[in-house]
């Protein structure tokens, strides 16, 4: 029976790379986005390289009742889905005032809102062995100010997938640090450090993850400097890791 991978956020960076890292290793691909040109380029990748089945629906996850009508078209071509990549997200960068209202919501309702409820109604899907990927963050293991409603975010996204994976579900975390993708462009981030230095590729960033999804990695956290911040933040006072956040996402001047 054919296997399917299902990514959420597949039509640019981390998403279109976990989709044709995931097509290279056999999977058939299910990918959602909001960019229809993007993800018709993607399918057709992907059908030029590989012999594999390629479905592309546009969903904004944060419309419910697009999603539920999507939900049952799932049900009803009832794919074997034994890898589900929940990876759609967004935020914005600057101080928590200067950002809009809408636009926090709009982090809320994508990053918590939407990401548990697709989780959630995945689940009556997905083959009973699937893998799942939660894409946090780095930032999910700090308050972040200057993006202080992303970075509480992926801090829901990360406790939420511990608690589930202690559950007994077979999820990883993937916990990127910057990554060369249009997430920057899109979050107002074009002026911060924390766009400029060590960013990684979304193709190694892929590549880990599904190495780590592989081994059931608990967390996946690709780079070594990533994994270096990540101790730090662990082990730091929270004015001291507060401190470094800020002065990682300050605009230079």
């Amino acid at each position: 029976m054919k296997e399917y991978a299902l990514i959420t956020g597949a039509s640019s960076g981390i998403g279109a790379a976990l989709a044709l890292t995931l097509a290279k290793q056999g999977y058939n691909i299910i990918a959602l986005g909001q960019n229809t040109s993007k993800l018709d380029k993607l399918a057709y990748i992907i059908t030029t390289n590989f012999e594999l089945d390629v479905l592309t629906y546009k969903i904004d996850l944060t419309n419910v009742s697009a999603t539920k009508c999507l939900l049952k078209k799932l049900k009803l071509i009832n794919k074997n889905i034994t890898f589900f990549i929940n990876n759609a997200g967004v935020g914005y960068f600057g101080k928590f005032s200067d950002i809009s209202l809408e636009e926090d919501i709009k982090t809320i309702n994508l990053n918590i809102l939407a990401c548990t409820t697709f989780l959630k109604e995945m689940l009556t899907i997905l083959n009973t062995d699937a893998k799942i990927i939660m894409v946090a963050s780095t930032a999910g293991f700090a308050p972040g100010p200057y993006m202080a409603t992303y970075y509480a975010s992926k801090a829901y996204i990360l406790n939420l997938s511990l608690a589930l994976r202690s559950e007994g579900l077979n999820i990883s975390i993937l916990a990127p640090g910057p990554t060369k993708t249009n997430f920057q462009s899109r979050a107002n981030m074009q002026k911060s450090k924390l766009a400029h230095f060590f960013a990684m590729d979304p193709t190694k960033v892929a590549t880990i993850a599904y190495k780590g999804a592989l081994k059931n990695q608990a967390i996946i956290i690709p780079g070594f400097f990533n994994k270096i911040c990540v101790i730090v933040l662990l082990l730091a006072p929270y004015k001291l890791k507060t401190a470094f956040v800020k002065k990682t996402n300050q605009t230079k001047n």
